[in-house]
């Protein structure tokens, strides 16, 4: 897929007024409207559940109710009705197509182990690819960790619960970002701040409670 940076790096710019999109059926359109869109089909999803994770992207002003359309080696694909295709293995984001600067995948295994319980503050790899403009894929390599835990009172929705807020700091030699992760008791993620790329920036996750 090639990227299409010259209509991504408008977006901020297109979008400071177009802060929130109107519900379709459980799901939004991002590409048409926010310039997002790279070469992903226009297929309107087949939701294979009831579930709804709404996401919103605050660097370039975008926002969407997105359903699942596949499950497939324990990662759920979440869809736009435009096409636009998130990726996740536990809550933990991995692939992303559509969005312009895509992350292509990423190695979720150790933070689906930290945020498990099990890894405690020990450090583990995480390896990202993504395609550049001349379609040529590059793999930063980060090394993670768990930087803090604490426990918050959040809404989800209308609905007030005990969430475990964790911060996961992963460093390369040219580059430094920040997730946060919500879980509930049963160490669910109901909400995050992950990082996908230079030109997206982070995204913010939110199940949607039924």
């Amino acid at each position: 897929m090639r990227l299409n940076h010259s209509r991504i790096s408008r977006a901020p710019a297109c979008l400071a007024a177009l802060l929130t999109l109107a519900l379709v059926g459980g799901c939004e359109q991002l590409g048409p409207r926010f310039g997002l869109t790279g070469q992903v089909a226009e297929v309107p999803p087949a939701p294979i559940g009831p579930d709804r994770l709404r996401v919103s992207l605050p660097k370039v002003g975008a926002q969407a109710t997105l359903a699942p359309v596949a499950r497939r080696n324990d990662a759920t694909v979440w869809q736009t009705l435009d096409g636009i295709t998130l990726t996740f293995l536990a809550g933990v984001l991995t692939a992303t197509r559509g969005l312009g600067e895509d992350l292509m995948s990423s190695d979720a295994s150790g933070t689906v182990r930290m945020l498990a319980g099990h890894l405690g503050d020990a450090y583990y790899p995480m390896i990202r690819s993504y395609l550049d403009g001349e379609d040529q894929t590059r793999f930063p390599a980060y090394q993670c960790r768990r930087s803090e835990e604490t426990t918050h009172q959040i809404n989800v929705g209308d609905t007030a619960i005990s969430a475990r807020r964790i911060e996961e700091v992963c460093v390369s030699p040219d580059h430094r970002f920040t997730n946060i992760y919500w879980l509930d008791d049963a160490r669910t993620l109901m909400r995050s701040r992950q990082w996908v790329s230079h030109t997206i920036g982070h995204m913010v996750t939110e199940r949607v409670m039924r």
